[in-house]
């Protein structure tokens, strides 16, 4: 039987907002980086110099953690979408993907605003009077908290791949979709789930391969929801 044209119109109305949240999440990371190398650069500072760096990167942080905030969320919106524009055709796939991307990205999510606790530490460390021992032990506590956000950042980067790879898996087999997005979100995953596998064993530069795997999946696949047209069924 065919569905209502009404119910129909506002899962089109959905696909469309949750494909332009996908790409605008996308584009909001990709920003980020950019900004990032402008204004501070992308090496990674040892913990020590970051401390004593961070009272004049202090805003330029805040912004980065925001927009990372901002694209989490609109990922998360366009994971749901994906979810409701693949179900018809492929049901178990779809929820297990967006099951494991939702999960992925609250993960993520968590440890987006890490200057919150970084904020009370800079200060007792700048502070006058702060004794070198009293400094030490304030770096200790920063190391604690980047180790907190970089255990967040690596179980997120390991439960998004099972996502992707389930979505892409729901695409191969959903008409709406098609084969080729399908491909395209399962390439993805399994980039992914390369980079999950170096960084779970330890600290390594492919943590960003699962990142940009993330931010080109909700891209492609949020262009194609935007644009997607659902036939009656």
């Amino acid at each position: 039987m065919a569905r209502s044209k009404s119910v129909l119109e506002q899962e089109q109305a959905a696909l469309q907002w949750g494909g332009i949240c996908g790409v605008l999440g996308s584009l909001s990371l990709v920003a980020v980086f950019v900004f990032l190398s402008v204004l501070i650069g992308l090496d990674m500072l040892a913990i020590e110099a970051e401390i004593q760096r961070f009272p004049d990167i202090r805003v330029i942080r805040v912004i980065e953690n925001t927009m990372y905030l901002l694209a989490i969320a609109l990922w998360s919106v366009h994971s749901v979408v994906l979810f409701i524009g693949l179900r018809r055709h492929a049901l178990a796939p779809a929820l297990l993907g967006v099951v494991f991307m939702i999960l992925g990205l609250c993960v993520l999510a968590v440890g987006a605003i890490p200057h919150t606790m970084t904020d009370p530490i800079s200060d007792l460390y700048h502070a006058a009077g702060a004794s070198p021992a009293r400094q030490d032990v304030l770096v200790i506590a920063w190391t604690a908290v980047q180790g907190l956000v970089d255990t967040l950042v690596i179980t997120g980067l390991t439960l998004t791949p099972l996502g992707m790879g389930f979505l892409g898996l729901a695409m191969h087999r959903s008409p709406d979709y098609g084969r080729a997005f399908g491909r395209v979100g399962l390439f993805l995953a399994a980039a992914g789930f390369v980079s999950s596998i170096y960084i779970l064993v330890g600290p390594s530069d492919m943590a960003a391969l699962g990142i940009f795997a993330v931010i080109f999946f909700h891209a492609i696949l949020g262009w194609r929801s935007a644009r997607l047209r659902l036939a009656e069924i």
